[in-house]
Parts: structure tokens; C-alpha cells; sequence
């Protein structure tokens, strides 16, 4: 092929590894732009206010305002985040950053050991509001 372009075959075969993952990477970004659209069309962006109103009775505010800044650079200008958001489907968030990201960064936040994080109870579904239910499972006054 770098033959045919007049260049040394290295040369070609990275750029063609360059193209085809630019390629790769515009999909992917075609796709999370068109899935947050779609959920921007059926629900409306709660302010950060609005959003810990609606979180008050299932969570700690100290939880709410954690998935709300763990969540919003991860999917704005488009979306804010809503309570009843699946954060892996609707909000295109990558399951690892949640799983081991958050949950870290939680953890180191409020002062304590993983050990001390539950398991995610398998009757919930993955939401924002399930989340912070989830991450306030771990703290001290949730045990008492």
C-alpha cells in the first residue's frame, strides 16, 4: 500500500490505524451525542437546585451533590442530571468510572474504607437516584 502512495509502508499502515480510529471515534461520538438528545427530548434539565430537591427524600444532599458533580462534566452542554436517569444507558456514562471512579472517590471523600461499601443490591436498577441510595448505604449514620 505505501508503494502504491508513494511512501514507506510504515508510514501507511499508521495512518491507516489513525483513519480507521478516527473513524471509530467519531461514531462513538455521533452515537452519545444522538442518545443524549433523545433523552433531552423526553425530560426536562432539573437546575442543580431542582435536582437536589427531588433527591431530598431518598438521599443524603451530601450524596446529591456528589452524583451531580461526578455526573455533569461527564454529559453537559446537553444534559443535567435527573434522578431517574439510567446512567449507563441514558446517560452514556461509562460503567467504569462509575463503578470504580465514583465509588473511589466517595469513599476517600467521606473519610472511610471500601470494605465498608455494600453491594449493589440487585433489585435496583442503575439510576442516579439509586446511586447516591446507594452510596449513603455507606455511611456511619446509615448504620446507626
Amino acid at each position: 500500500m505505501g508503494k502504491l502512495l508513494g511512501i514507506p509502508e510504515w508510514m501507511a499502515m499508521t495512518g491507516l490505524v489513525f483513519g480507521f480510529s478516527a473513524i471509530l471515534f467519531g461514531i462513538g461520538w455521533l452515537n452519545v451525542r444522538g442518545a443524549q438528545l433523545r433523552v433531552a427530548a423526553r425530560r426536562p434539565n432539573p437546575t442543580e437546585a431542582e435536582f437536589l430537591a427531588m433527591m431530598a427524600q431518598d438521599c443524603s444532599p451530601e450524596a446529591a451533590r456528589f452524583v451531580w458533580a461526578q455526573a455533569l462534566p461527564q454529559i453537559e452542554p446537553r444534559l443535567t442530571p435527573h434522578p431517574d436517569d439510567l446512567l449507563l444507558e441514558d446517560l452514556c456514562i461509562n460503567d467504569d468510572d462509575v463503578e470504580m471512579f465514583w465509588s473511589r472517590d466517595w469513599v476517600e471523600q467521606q473519610g472511610f474504607s471500601s470494605p465498608e461499601l455494600h453491594e449493589w443490591p440487585e433489585s435496583w436498577p442503575l439510576t442516579v437516584r439509586n446511586f447516591a441510595r446507594w452510596l449513603d448505604l455507606a455511611r456511619p449514620s446509615a448504620a446507626g
